[in-house]
C-alpha cells in the first residue's frame, strides 16, 4: 500500500513538470517583462531597507545626554 502511495506522488509531479513546461512553451515570458519584474522588486527592496535604517534609534549617548528632568516650582 505504501508504494502505491509513493508511485501516485512521483506520477502526479512529473505529470506537474510537464504541464508547467508545456505552458511555459506556449505562453513565454517576454525578457522585458521579466527585467521589469526585477527592477520593481529591487526598487521595492531598497525602500523597504531604507525605511528599517530610519527606524532603527540611536542609544541616548550618542543622541542627547540624560539627565533627569528639572522639578517644576
Amino acid at each position: 500500500m505504501p508504494n502505491e502511495n509513493t508511485d501516485a506522488e512521483a506520477k502526479l509531479k512529473k505529470l506537474g513538470e510537464r504541464v508547467r513546461d508545456g505552458w511555459a512553451k506556449q505562453h513565454p515570458i517576454p525578457e522585458q517583462s521579466t527585467e521589469t519584474v526585477r527592477q520593481t522588486v529591487r526598487e521595492e527592496w531598497e525602500r523597504e531597507r531604507t525605511a528599517k535604517r530610519s527606524k532603527i534609534p540611536l542609544s541616548p549617548s550618542k543622541t542627547q545626554k540624560r539627565e533627569p528632568p528639572e522639578p517644576e516650582l
